[in-house]
């Protein structure tokens, strides 16, 4: 990889990188489609998957009402959503213990199995492309992804926030 000190410019090396997000962003969306088609997968019942995966591997299990936030679809949507998944043995329902009143989604032996199955090569496909990179370098890749994906949430916000005031309900 060239550095600034090699005769790119800062704003050459920012469109670089915004040009490479855009193109993980992509493949990110092809990889889970493909990945869903081969399992008989809606791709949003595959982006739940990967959501319950992510919330299960933190240690921080997903309400319903948590993954209908998560995918923005209505709560009757991801009930649904959440049936489906229950059906095929990709996820149970668990009672939540701190409120007894809410369930918490966690994964099934069929769903952990599906999850492995995609995410466990995935994981090693990343670990070899960050095989060469140092403990320094991939603090500064961490810094900035989450800088990026923090940077994305607040225009999205924005986008949503803006329609909402571009389009008010109307009044009696």
């Amino acid at each position: 990889m060239r550095s600034m000190a090699q005769g790119q410019s800062r704003e050459h090396l920012i469109s670089a990188l915004v040009t490479q997000v855009q193109v993980l962003a992509l493949a990110s969306d092809r990889i889970g489609a493909a990945y869903a088609s081969q399992h008989h997968l809606h791709t949003t019942d595959f982006r739940a998957l990967a959501a319950i995966y992510r919330a299960e591997r933190a240690g921080q299990p997903l309400t319903a009402r948590q993954l209908a936030d998560e995918l923005r679809v209505s709560p009757g949507a991801v009930t649904y959503l959440v049936d489906r998944l229950t059906a095929s043995g990709h996820v149970h329902r668990d009672p939540d213990p701190d409120d007894r009143r809410r369930v918490l989604l966690r994964f099934g032996e069929h769903g952990r199995q599906v999850a492995g199955a995609f995410f466990g090569p995935l994981g090693q496909a990343h670990a070899e492309a960050m095989a060469s990179y140092s403990e320094t370098d991939l603090a500064t890749c961490l810094r900035f992804l989450s800088d990026v994906n923090a940077s994305l949430a607040h225009f999205h916000h924005g986008l949503t926030e803006g329609a909402a005031e571009a389009d008010p309900p109307p009044t009696e």
